[in-house]
């Protein structure tokens, strides 16, 4: 019984000491104000010497919400970039297998592709790539950060994106 007693009592005391702890750390900080940045955002094309990401990760460097919405922009538009890239490899592996093939026994394999077999693998590729590439664009990314620097908020779509 004492056995049982001691060992709630400790698992007591245990837990309100983890959940006073808690209770004693400080709140977070607020997101430093965008309002702080003096010089208007740059639209995409207009920074010299430098891709406008690394523009973007130097303008807000200590806005943590604001480098995570960057670096989703930037996952996204590499993503439809190698959906592209791999779209184009796999097309012309495919267009490089069709034609006549004698094999050793003398033998003819003819492999053709549908203009279907093309579209759908163009369609497939090509469609998500484009789709990130267009829904990820610089300008957007412009728009969602012109907002948040107005609003100190983002659209909630990307908020859930990054949440």
């Amino acid at each position: 019984m004492r056995l049982l007693l001691r060992s709630t009592l400790s698992l007591s005391l245990l837990g309100c000491i983890s959940f006073a702890s808690l209770a004693q750390t400080t709140t977070p900080a607020a997101a430093p104000a965008a309002a702080a940045v003096s010089t208007p955002l740059l639209k995409p094309g207009l920074t010299k010497n430098q891709s406008y990401k690394k523009y973007l990760y130097q303008r807000y460097a200590g806005d943590e919400q604001a480098t995570r919405v960057i670096r989703l922009f930037a996952h996204r538009q590499i993503g439809g970039k190698l959906w592209l890239g791999t779209g184009a490899l796999a097309i012309g592996f495919v267009a490089s297998q069709t034609g006549t093939k004698t094999n050793s026994n003398g033998g003819t394999t003819t492999t053709t592709v549908s203009p279907l077999g093309y579209g759908l693998m163009l369609g497939l590729f090509g469609g998500v790539g484009i789709s990130k590439l267009a829904r990820y664009s610089n300008e957007k990314l412009y728009q969602e950060l012109s907002g948040y620097d107005r609003d100190h908020a983002f659209s909630p779509n990307v908020q859930a994106k990054i949440d």
